[in-house]
């Protein structure tokens, strides 16, 4: 993190075991660098029929490329990358894909199967898949403007569609993602906003949604006879949703009152956690270490570089990403993080989010008074001095905390450090 070095490249030669002689190895070549999120090595314009893939494949691009009748199979797919590509009568099974940021796009899926799959840790976008089986199948990708037509889940796992709220520069008309005429049966939707999702004509037998939000364009019935599906919604889905056509209400989740939600507010209250990026040095990783170990026992999710940077991209990108992604930046001020050049281009990238956004994302907290100490002039490198004094203005401005004495703290009564964190920092970030 302190250092900003270039993105592992994974060697060609590493690659071609993965292929066997059935396969023209000239056609595995060297990727034309015009896309810097694309990996160094991959193959372009090739239709594989009938065609075994097993193990590992990291920092590898499919492109243009056709499945026929090919298995996926204990597949660890890392930077694995697939574009323009077209599946038909494949099967994956047991097998993970992850970290496919801007990877997976323009993809068609039509009658394959999932068994036992994770796709993880990237982004999804403009995808079919039409009458797919899905069982066991977790899909944490942020997704947007995926279809899934005609398909099955089963005891499979929903997390992080991305929301666009109203004034978002998107394609007209476009959905995250779109269920229609699919059966989804004892699935779970976790932490979900699905009120740019539609469920079309589909049947929602025992699924679960948890801490999710939906509104009434999210459940459509449009074609087929409403009967009763028996899902339901935790007391925090019920709070955030805006759902109210009594149909609906009634043949999907069984509840027949109307003012179903005010009853549960008279026993339950909205808890709206926010996601927040630790912004620390290296020098003082001990304490931002206990302090993410605390806010993920109070159930905030957190970005804590050492604990879930991952590997093989620019560091710049995954800063960048990052910092967009969480809804607040907890900067950890001191000496050593306001002389670091990643932590100050992570309050740089912040402060460019903040001011497109025109809404505070800082919270900053100082273990030491170098941040109401340090002068203009003494900024180095020069150039960066202007950016630099902009960043610390703006840390100033929000009012950091004073965490010396929790600095400390935390190495003597852990216990009175938790209540230190539960007061000082989650109490405020509800209350906003």
């Amino acid at each position: 993190m302190e250092e900003l070095t270039t993105r592992i490249s994974y060697e060609k030669s590493t690659l071609l075991a993965h292929f066997d002689e059935t396969l023209p190895k000239k056609l595995i070549q060297p990727a034309k660098r015009n896309d810097q999120d694309e990996p160094d090595v991959g193959i372009k314009s090739y239709t594989f029929k009938d065609y075994h893939f097993s193990g590992s494949y990291q920092g590898f691009l499919f492109k243009s490329c056709k499945f026929v009748h090919c298995t996926f199979e204990d597949v660890w797919g890392f930077f694995l990358y697939f574009k323009k590509c077209e599946f038909t009568d494949c099967e994956f099974k047991n097998s993970r894909f992850s970290h496919g940021q801007f990877g997976w796009t323009e993809l068609s899926f039509y009658n394959c199967k999932f068994r036992n799959v994770q796709i993880d840790e990237g982004d999804m976008d403009n995808t079919i898949f039409e009458k797919c089986d899905f069982h066991k199948f977790e899909l944490a990708e942020d997704l947007f403007n995926v279809h899934f037509v005609s398909c099955e889940f089963e005891a499979s796992m929903f997390r992080s569609f991305r929301y666009y709220p109203p004034g978002t520069e998107i394609e007209e008309d476009t959905k995250d993602v779109t269920f229609d005429s699919c059966r989804i049966m004892d699935c779970y939707f976790n932490t979900v906003d699905l009120r740019n999702t539609s469920i079309i004509d589909s049947t929602l037998y025992f699924s679960v949604f948890q801490d999710c939000t939906l509104n009434d364009e999210t459940i459509e019935i449009r074609d087929i006879e409403i009967r009763p599906v028996y899902a339901s919604m935790d007391f925090q889905t019920i709070l955030k949703s805006d759902l109210n056509n009594p149909e609906i209400l009634k043949a999907y989740f069984n509840i027949h009152a109307f003012d179903y939600k005010e009853k549960i507010a008279q026993i339950s209250s909205q808890t709206d956690y926010k996601k927040i990026f630790i912004s620390y040095s290296f020098k003082d990783r001990a304490f931002a270490a206990a302090l993410d170990d605390t806010l993920r026992n109070f159930g905030i999710k957190t970005f804590l570089w050492e604990k879930d940077a991952p590997g093989g991209q620019y560091l710049e990108d995954i800063m960048t990403k990052n910092v967009w992604e969480h809804e607040i930046l907890l900067f950890i001020a001191s000496e050593h993080s306001l002389k670091s050049k990643a932590c100050q281009f992570e309050l740089s990238t912040a402060r460019q989010k903040q001011e497109e956004l025109w809404k505070n994302i800082f919270f900053p907290i100082h273990i030491d008074p170098y941040l109401f100490e340090v002068k203009q002039n003494q900024i180095r490198p020069i150039e960066k001095s202007p950016e630099y004094w902009n960043n610390i203005q703006e840390l100033k401005r929000v009012n950091s905390l004073d965490f010396s004495q929790a600095a400390k703290l935390y190495l003597k009564d852990r216990k009175s450090f938790d209540k230190f964190i539960l007061d000082k920092i989650v109490k405020q970030i509800q209350s906003t």
